[in-house]
């Protein structure tokens, strides 16, 4: 290998390890980390019961759909017809 191609490769390695190592995750307080998610403090859990509670009070605000009448299921198309039908003389 020339002087050129031995320089290359070691500025690729060191490249290489440095960017391993700046990606690699710190798993010295993974542990401690992953107790403390569990058990959230007194002060968090209130604040997410509060933001809960006002979604809750926000989603029972809002309109309730109206009931449709049975003629109002029935297709534009077919209401048409169904007016034309019972305004037809009826025969005794």
């Amino acid at each position: 290998m020339s002087f050129l191609q031995q320089r290359v490769h070691f500025l690729h390695r060191a490249a290489r390890q440095w960017l391993l190592q700046l990606t690699k995750p710190d798993n010295h307080a993974l542990a401690l980390n992953a107790g403390l998610d569990l058990t959230p403090c007194e002060s968090a859990l209130l604040l997410e019961n509060a933001l809960f509670r006002q979604q809750l009070i926000v989603f029972d605000r809002q309109i309730k759909r109206p009931q449709r009448a049975e003629l109002s299921r029935v297709p534009s198309s077919r209401k048409r017809a169904l007016s034309r039908v019972s305004s037809w003389p009826r025969q005794p």
